[in-house]
C-alpha cells in the first residue's frame, strides 16, 4: 500500500550580530540564512501518514 506523508522539519539556530537597530540585525540574519551560515542548534520533526 502506498502512503502519502508530510514532514515539517522546524530547526533552532542563534546567530550574533552587530546591528543600529532590531530591523537590521533580523534583516542581517536573514542574509546569513540565506548564504547558509547558521549553525543549528536543535530541530522538532513532525512526520504524519
Amino acid at each position: 500500500m502506498k502512503y502519502i506523508v508530510d514532514i515539517k522539519e522546524t530547526s533552532y539556530g542563534v546567530i550574533e550580530v552587530d546591528a543600529d537597530s532590531k530591523e537590521d540585525a533580523e534583516d542581517m540574519a536573514s542574509d546569513l540564512w540565506y548564504e547558509g551560515k547558521v549553525e543549528w542548534v536543535d530541530c522538532d520533526l513532525d512526520v504524519d501518514a
